[in-house]
Order: C-alpha cells, then sequence, then structure tokens
C-alpha cells in the first residue's frame, strides 16, 4: 500500500518523474515537496527504502545509460500519463532532456541544454556576450591540456565537460600534476565530452538562484561554500551558508541576467555558480535545474521560496507563485573525513541538539564523496552569516569532544 504523500488539487494531470535519490537526511525535504505537486514516479538504480512513503510508483534502471532509462519510463508512460521529468544530478541533465523530447514534455530549447551542460561551450557563450566568465579551454588530449594549462597559467582546475559523477573538478597545483588530474577527469565526462582546464580563481565562492518574476529572473538566493582541505586535489564542501540579506547580491545580479540571456534559459529557477574577484564577479557554471536538494532546504527557511516545488510545477508547464518572507541565516556543515573512522559521538541519536542552535542529522551508513566518506552533517540557525559560521565550528567542536571523550 503507498502512502504518498497528497498532491495539490490544482497539480498537473500525470506523475512526476525523478531520476535518481540519495541519502534521507539530505533529500527527504525534497521529496516531500515534490510528492506534493503530483504523485511520484522515482527511478533509481537500487529499490526505494525511505522513500517509499513518498512514492506512487518507482522503477530501477542505470542512471547512466540514458537509453535504459527512457526505455523503462516509456514502458511506465504506455498506460499511465507522465506530466514532467526532474533530476537534481547533474550527470542526468542530458537524460532528463531525452525524455522531456520524447515524451513531448514541456523543455527547455536543445541549445540551451548544450550551451549549460557543455563548460566549454558555456564559456564561449558568455564570452561573446561580454559576460566576465571562468575562460574553460576544452581539451580532447593531454597534449591540448597542456597547451591550455600553458594558457590559463597554475594553479588550475581539470574538470570534465559533462561529467558522470558529483565533485570530479581537480585542483592542479603544477604541471607534475596536471596528467594525473587530466586522467581522472576523461574518466568520470561523458563520452565524447572531453575534458576543459580553467585558472583557479581567487575571491568568494558564491552561487546564485534564481526564480522567475514578471521583470524576468531574479536572484532569490545565494550560497556560499566553503571547500574541505581534506579532500585536496578534488573540490568538496564542507560548509555552506545562505543569508536571506546578502551583502553580495548587488554585486552579482547584474551578471547573473546577461548569462542567463546569452545561454538562452528564458523561464523556470536556475543556479549560477560565480567567483566575485577584485575585478568583479566571473561565472564558473550555469544550471537550468537545482543540483542540491538539501540547499533548496535550507533557502526556504531563510526566505520563505520553495524552490523545490517551484521546480516540480514547473517543469509540469505550470508556474508556482512565489511568497517571500526573509528572516535570518543558514547552513550546514558536513561531517567527512578521508578514513572510514566515524567522525559521528557514540549513540549520536542522543546528540540531535548539539548546541540550541545546531541539530546533527546521522546517516545510516557513510557514503563517499570524491576522496571522502561523509557520515552525516550538522544544521544551523543564526541571525546573519558570521553567527551562523560561528555556530557550525561550536557544534562541531562539540561533536568532536564528545566522541574523543566516549
Amino acid at each position: 500500500m503507498n502512502t504518498h504523500a497528497p498532491h495539490r488539487n490544482d497539480s498537473p494531470a500525470g506523475h512526476l518523474v525523478v531520476l535518481g535519490s540519495g541519502p534521507q537526511a539530505e533529500w527527504e525535504y525534497a521529496m516531500q515537496r515534490l510528492a506534493a505537486v503530483g504523485p511520484l514516479l522515482l527511478i533509481d538504480a537500487q529499490p526505494p527504502t525511505w522513500q517509499q512513503p513518498l512514492l506512487a510508483e518507482a522503477r530501477t534502471a542505470n542512471l547512466m545509460d540514458p537509453s535504459q532509462v527512457l526505455s523503462t519510463v516509456q514502458r511506465f508512460a504506455d498506460t499511465r500519463p507522465i506530466a514532467g521529468v526532474l533530476t537534481f544530478h547533474p550527470a542526468q541533465a542530458r537524460t532528463v532532456d531525452l525524455l522531456r523530447r520524447e515524451l513531448a514534455l514541456p523543455a527547455p530549447p536543445a541549445a540551451t541544454i548544450d550551451a549549460t551542460t557543455l563548460r566549454h561551450r558555456t564559456a564561449q557563450l558568455l564570452t561573446d556576450a561580454g559576460v566576465d566568465n571562468s575562460g574553460a579551454l576544452h581539451a580532447d588530449t593531454y597534449g591540448q591540456a597542456l597547451e591550455a594549462a600553458h594558457q590559463v597559467g597554475f594553479p588550475l582546475v581539470c574538470k570534465p565537460v559533462s561529467p558522470r559523477r558529483r565533485y570530479a573538478a581537480r585542483q592542479v597545483k603544477g604541471l607534475s600534476e596536471l596528467a594525473e588530474a587530466f586522467a581522472a577527469a576523461t574518466a568520470t565526462t561523458w563520452h565524447g565530452t572531453g575534458t576543459v582546464i580553467e585558472p583557479l580563481l581567487d575571491g568568494i565562492e558564491a552561487t546564485a538562484y534564481t526564480s522567475d518574476s514578471p521583470s524576468g529572473h531574479r536572484v532569490v538566493a545565494i550560497s556560499h561554500a566553503i571547500f574541505d582541505p581534506q579532500a585536496e586535489p578534488a573540490l568538496v564542501p564542507v560548509e555552506v551558508v545562505v543569508d536571506s540579506d546578502d551583502v553580495c547580491a548587488p554585486a552579482i545580479e547584474g551578471t547573473v541576467s546577461r548569462a542567463l540571456a546569452a545561454l538562452g534559459h528564458r523561464t523556470g529557477p536556475a543556479q549560477i555558480r560565480l567567483r566575485i574577484t577584485s575585478t568583479g564577479p566571473r561565472v564558473i557554471s550555469v544550471a537550468t535545474h537545482l543540483t542540491d536538494p538539501l540547499l533548496g532546504m535550507l533557502i526556504e527557511q531563510v526566505t520563505g521560496l520553495d524552490l523545490i516545488s517551484q521546480v516540480g510545477h514547473h517543469v509540469c508547464g505550470r508556474a508556482l507563485p512565489a511568497e517571500e518572507n526573509r528572516l535570518g541565516a543558514a547552513a550546514v556543515r558536513f561531517l567527512q573525513g578521508p578514513s572510514s573512522a566515524s567522525l559521528l559521538p557514540p549513540n549520536e541519536s542522543t546528540h540531535s541538539h548539539i548546541t540550541p542552535y545546531a541539530i546533527l542529522h546521522p546517516y545510516p551508513a557513510e557514503r563517499p564523496v570524491a576522496t571522502l566518506q561523509r557520515s552525516g552533517h550538522v544544521l544551523v540557525s543564526g541571525m546573519d552569516y558570521p553567527q551562523c559560521t560561528a555556530r557550525l565550528r561550536t557544534a562541531a567542536a562539540e561533536i568532536r569532544s564528545a566522541r574523543l571523550s566516549a
């Protein structure tokens, strides 16, 4: 018996297809919001566990095989209607586009998909439009990567053009590291797409999240990530903060709007990763979908804007009115390390509230994240960015103390 959450009476007819899922502590919020949009069909590599009460249907398929995913969904669609398709995994962006076109569902223009899933194409179009960006250079061979490296200089970032997994970008500090980074990037890119070389930019790391408004795209939230030095040379966030009154918003709004226009993204939520450098903001990547469901929860907590539901309605060809209620800041710190030694305190269930403002969310099993093992995360709230980061550090110290004193 299915007990998926009831969806709205004015929801679109048909199932909402979601490709892929993840740990309950990171994904449950998003799945709950989507289940309220319409009945969910989850396509994943493994049968559902914690997701089951939120689903109408589930099917298994190799998410790295677009033809298998398409066949699975088409068989379902033979007897029941499909209203829309979405994913939070960048690796499945092209598969989602394939499904939408084969099933005649609402979809962005094909040129926009190419522009946002091929990193060097993004850089080329942004440059042509006069939008400052990372200047990513394409490389199919190590010789081309070497030439690109000499153009951008060290340190640099080597990454797949179209990644098959998260956190595949690698920092390269010198020539001796380039060959290994190139091989790693090549192994994790979609076949035939190659790699890109771009400078490792100085400045403030920021990701802008946009929503539709009567005047066009509008920046509704900004997140800031701090990368974990334990993960180097991979770039893996250890802390992410969302402040409802982010001081960086005025500096990036114009760049974000021009970037989306240059890539042909007309409607629907999007996210734009940037570095705010001494010479101004520079765009690193653009996604016409949300890539982190946990960040959706933080954004709603401090802005009142439910971007997850907005995405769900948008892919079904509908709009969801935005209602804002901005207050304070929220943040997450991931508990992760290079070994399998647990970073959680013993009997972590008794430590759910580490401090009055911090809540521990342990995972039932560690999950690999690039070179690290992630065992849980801590969520905090506060009045602003500095207070949130201070509370994250305090909570981390409390967890460490509880573990060491056990």
